[in-house]
């Protein structure tokens, strides 16, 4: 019998961080541009991210 519901999987946070870097990372090479390993995001861009996240439950 096939399942007819996509199955879930839980994905812990740090591996989205991760996946995101990753995403990050590629798209600058596509882009012949350098992600620095250094970087970090500035306290108005982390405000403007928490921002964007949905509500916690």
């Amino acid at each position: 019998m096939e399942r007819k519901t996509a199955k879930t999987v839980v994905v812990s946070k740090a591996a989205v961080k991760k996946a995101g870097m990753r995403a990050t990372k590629a798209s600058a090479k596509l882009e012949g541009r350098v992600v620095p390993t250094s970087h970090r995001h500035s306290a108005a861009v982390k405000a403007y991210l928490a921002k964007q996240q949905p509500p916690k439950r």
